[in-house]
């Protein structure tokens, strides 16, 4: 976040970071798992999932479309959780 906010760097992934890695689960990873469980959730009773956070790895992947302006997009994950819903 150092790199980010106060040096002004543009090609920084915060793979530690809570929110940025919580809002790749809800935008990326979420909507897989849903549409590929929709199938078997017909069948099944609704259970509650226990969410597992993408790791660094998947984060680099999911990110390497951003790449010259990686900060930039991770802000804009980072502010999607603080949006209010009515």
């Amino acid at each position: 976040m150092f790199l980010m906010f106060s040096l002004k760097r543009e090609n920084i992934l915060p793979t530690g970071d809570f929110g940025v890695r919580m809002a790749m689960y809800k935008h990326y990873l979420d909507l897989q798992r849903a549409k590929a469980g929709k199938k078997s959730a017909v069948t099944k009773k609704a259970r509650k999932r226990k969410i597992k956070l993408p790791s660094p790895a998947q984060m680099e992947k999911i990110a390497k479309c951003w790449e010259p302006y990686r900060s930039v997009a991770c802000w804009y994950l980072w502010k999607s959780l603080d949006t209010k819903t009515l």
